[in-house]
């Protein structure tokens, strides 16, 4: 069992099938209010201090990276039909990059902080825990490597985890934090430039921005034959330039959120049959590409320049579907307590639940036959969120909470 629990580790952390181996503005937005057509919703953003729609789209971008990546582990990268639903699923990235764009300007709206202070306050929250989380990680690699692998000595481990720390490779998931530390180093000149902007040029910068995005993809995706396009391959999934579209897009949204609601739940049925449509058609050209003799791993990669309009289309499906679905929560009411407590333990989710999942491949003894089952893959996805939340949960009340789950020791009821 040892030597299987290694095996199946070490492979459980190999990179997502994409990669080559994974604040305010000067004057508040007037709100507009939603026609009489587009029945109930929120009260305008502008009067209220927290979203419960961004703690719903936390929660389920959480569980859709959770799919992903139970996917992933568990077939080949020649799996057409696992390719086909992680195609899907890989937007989880751009979603929570949208989502820091988002939240970070919603709440300098409320509460200006001028760099320094915004840095001291924010980059700990994310620094801490993705320091501690590459020891771990790089510790459970040396543990769990092949039979017959060297044992690293002292010296050549803390080599490792420092290499690891700054290319965000100790697993395949904490390059997210690392990416989310260049965002908020930069955040703050992001947000000046646009209160400096006016409505009609937010539009410019959206589409510069994406102009840029579908540039840098394409780049990453067919990096040129020279030193250039050896480091994007090994290190640009890492840099910011990556994912920009999405955090601008997020901070544009939160500039005029009043107006983005309005449009959302008078249009909500609309953005629906866009979803289904989008969805369709990314997977009609992931067929025809993998018919024309595209690996599915490829034809299903997260940087493909394709992939831009379901990646937006789905962030915007998600977030109507969490607002609509939060619009009539009262206050207090148990749906969100529930919502409250997952929040609250969800960055804690996703930084353990990969060492649940390869622990739970571990004891299935290897990978699953081709997609495998459909009652095996989701006894493994069930377990995996389930093990991460208990996970998630003590690590909040214990002493070192902030190191692990970037959150103050949970009090004690």
């Amino acid at each position: 069992m040892g030597s299987t629990l290694g095996v199946v580790m070490v492979t459980a952390q190999r990179p997502e099938r994409d990669r080559a181996a994974p604040v305010a503005p000067s004057a508040p937005p007037v709100p507009a209010a939603p026609p009489a057509s587009a029945g109930p919703g929120p009260a305008p953003a502008s009067d209220r201090r927290h979203l419960h729609e961004v703690d719903l789209f936390r929660l389920l971008t959480f569980a859709c990276v959770i799919g992903v990546h139970v996917l992933s582990a568990t077939t080949t990268i020649d799996n057409v039909g696992s390719n086909a639903g992680q195609l899907l699923l890989h937007f989880t990235r751009e979603a929570f990059f949208t989502l820091t764009g988002f939240v970070l300007t919603f709440q300098a709206l409320r509460r200006p902080q001028r760099p320094a202070p915004f840095w001291r306050k924010r980059i700990p929250l994310v620094l801490t825990p993705y320091l501690t989380w590459t020891a771990l990680y790089s510790l459970l690699a040396v543990w769990t490597r092949p039979p017959g692998t060297p044992e690293p000595t002292v010296s050549q481990e803390l080599a490792t985890m420092g290499w690891n720390a700054l290319e965000g490779t100790a697993w395949y998931h904490l390059y997210f934090l690392l990416v989310t530390l260049q965002l908020y180093l930069v955040f703050p000149a992001l947000l000046a430039g646009l209160r400096r902007l006016g409505r009609v040029r937010h539009g410019v910068v959206l589409g510069v921005a994406l102009v840029v995005q579908v540039v840098v993809c394409e780049l990453l995706i067919d990096p040129p034959a020279n030193g250039f396009g050896t480091f994007l391959v090994a290190h640009g999934f890492v840099l910011l330039p990556a994912y920009l579209l999405y955090p601008v897009v997020g901070a544009v949204a939160a500039l005029h959120l009043d107006q983005v609601q309005a449009l959302v739940l008078r249009f909500r049925w609309v953005i629906a049959g866009l979803v289904v449509v989008v969805v369709a058609a990314a997977e009609v050209l992931y067929v025809l590409a993998v018919d024309g003799g595209t690996v599915p791993s490829m034809a299903a990669a997260v940087f493909q320049p394709t992939t831009i309009v379901w990646f937006l289309v789905a962030v915007l499906g998600l977030y109507t579907l969490s607002l609509v679905v939060t619009a009539g929560w009262r206050p207090g009411g148990p749906a969100r307590r529930v919502l409250a407590y997952a929040s609250d333990r969800s960055f804690g989710i996703f930084l353990a639940h990969p060492v649940v999942l390869a622990g739970l491949l571990a004891i299935a003894g290897g990978w699953v036959g081709a997609v495998g089952s459909g009652s095996t893959l989701l006894a493994l996805y069930l377990g995996t969120v389930v093990g991460s939340v208990l996970v998630a949960d003590v690590a909040r009340r214990l002493p070192w909470s902030a190191a692990l789950t970037g959150r103050r020791c949970a009090p004690r009821r």
